[in-house]
């Protein structure tokens, strides 16, 4: 009997530790279809939920009120989930199409479509419990409000970026300057102060209409004006352009407008270009190059690196590490390596933040940047750079280096359409173990989405699906791609 007892123990264990994973993954394969309209169910219940959130949190900025960053983070996974379950459900309906052509049936897109689809279930159902929300807004001190997705709140350590924005938005009241120009290296938060203080000028209603152009190295006049013209609400004869471009555009403003040039790389002709700047059309312009801005005659407004205790403020609120963690000294270190520059501030806190867990894992990546911050760098634009490919050498999937390297080959500042990432990708291919489209659209869904996690990727505000590249990202990606095994 005791030897009986003993072989069904054995035998249970082998069964648990064995069998039950097998027929778990198999349950995917054989239970996909409902799998898919499992998730459909609950993607529906998440959006019902999303409206009734969304709905308080327009009556709090109606009233007034910021919103809560949790709040903001919750609607944003929403967004993400949405868009990963499309994507699944567009690859079901391609599965029914060749059920239909009586093609024979591809295990292997079955088994990833019905794994996807319950782990898409489990976080949906995730999002439903955490969607709780008694109060979704909260009351801030203006000159401390976050104005815009790109403005990190953590305004209230940051003295150097609270004490630009203010000098720029005293210029921007004052009526005999009608241009200023700010000045700064790459990756040093231009794009992210104009940003903000766009936002204010829109919420305090200083101007009437606000627009914001980012300039390239070869900008087309044409495509600016039309930009222009479209964000100011103006309509343009096809047949006007220079100078009397901006004539009409003035003529039919019922307000003052400020106009914003980003990252502009060389003295702007603002009369080709039909900006005429007066007291009615306040300017201002951002720029990496200081003979530019002197250029320029206007008032000059320069952003520099965070000073090092601000910077390590950064740091740490990025990582997500308070001052009494065993992390704590280490990143400090990691933030003197990026020398007070917020671009690479961020790129490296989230990088680390996603794939380091233990101090061991964070000395060792710290070693790591060092060896590519300690080469000849001729100054501080070349280490914004270093530290940049570093976060490349450092994502762990080739797919995701295939997919950055694949977006820096758009045109500066390009809206780049997500599905057009997935087409390219399948046809270079970029993703061989995904067989058909939909396992790639799948998988090029996650991979944005881990690439905008490290900020290595921009979401487009304006376009849904679209994603962008920060130039400092796109000149990086290209000289990896211009070397190595991608220059053969």
């Amino acid at each position: 009997m005791a030897i009986n007892d003993c072989a069904l123990t054995i035998a249970g264990a082998m069964a648990e530790n064995c069998v039950d994973p097998v027929l778990h993954q198999c349950q995917y394969l054989f239970r996909y279809r409902s799998n898919v309209l499992t998730l459909r169910d609950e993607i529906k219940k998440l959006e019902l939920k999303k409206a009734d959130v969304q709905q308080l949190v327009d009556a709090a900025i109606n009233n007034g009120k910021s919103i809560k960053p949790i709040v903001i983070d919750w609607l944003k996974q929403v967004d993400d989930l949405k868009k990963e379950a499309d994507a699944i459900f567009r690859h079901m309906e391609n599965v029914k199409m060749n059920c239909l052509n009586v093609r024979l049936p591809n295990l292997k897109s079955h088994y990833l479509l019905g794994r996807d689809a319950d782990k898409r279930k489990n976080a949906a159902q995730k999002l439903l419990s955490e969607g709780q929300f008694d109060e979704v807004g909260y009351t801030a001190p203006l000159e401390k409000m976050s104005f815009s997705e790109s403005t990190l709140p953590l305004e209230e350590g940051l003295a150097t970026l609270m004490s630009t924005k203010k000098e720029v938005m005293r210029v921007l009241e004052q009526d005999k300057t009608n241009l200023i120009v700010i000045c700064g290296m790459a990756g040093v938060g231009k794009t992210t102060l104009v940003n903000q203080i766009a936002d204010q000028v829109k919420y305090g209603k200083l101007f009437y209409k606000v627009a914001m152009l980012t300039m390239s190295k070869n900008p087309s006049m044409r495509n600016a004006q039309n930009r222009l013209a479209e964000q100011l609400g103006v309509q343009i004869p096809a047949h006007i352009d220079g100078a009397r471009f901006g004539q009409t555009i003035y003529n039919k403003l019922s307000g003052r407008v400020l106009v914003i040039l980003d990252e502009i790389w060389k003295e702007v002709d603002f009369k080709s270009l039909g900006i005429p700047v007066s007291e009615k059309i306040k300017v201002i312009v951002t720029s990496q190059s200081p003979c530019v801005c002197r250029n320029m005659g206007a008032k000059i407004v320069g952003v520099n690196a965070l000073p090092e205790e601000e910077a390590c403020y950064l740091f740490k609120a990025v990582a997500g590490i308070s001052d009494d963690s065993v992390l704590s000294d280490v990143a400090k270190q990691f933030a003197e390596e990026c020398k007070g520059i917020p671009l690479a501030l961020v790129v490296v806190a989230r990088g680390l933040r996603t794939n380091c867990k233990t101090l061991k894992s964070w000395e060792l990546a710290l070693g790591q940047l060092q060896k590519y911050t300690f080469r000849e760098l001729e100054g501080e634009k070349d280490l914004v750079y270093s530290i940049v490919e570093w976060s490349y050498d450092n994502l762990e999937s080739v797919e995701a280096k295939s997919l950055l390297l694949l977006c820096s080959l758009f045109p500066e500042d390009y809206s780049i359409p997500v599905e057009c990432l997935v087409r390219y990708g399948k046809g270079l291919e970029l993703f061989n173990e995904r067989d058909t489209l939909g396992d790639v659209r799948c998988r090029v869904d996650v991979l944005v989405n881990d690439l905008r996690s490290y900020h290595l990727l921009l979401d487009d505000s304006e376009r849904e699906d679209h994603v962008k590249l920060h130039d400092v990202m796109r000149e990086t990606c290209l000289n990896i791609a211009s070397k190595g095994e991608h220059a053969k």
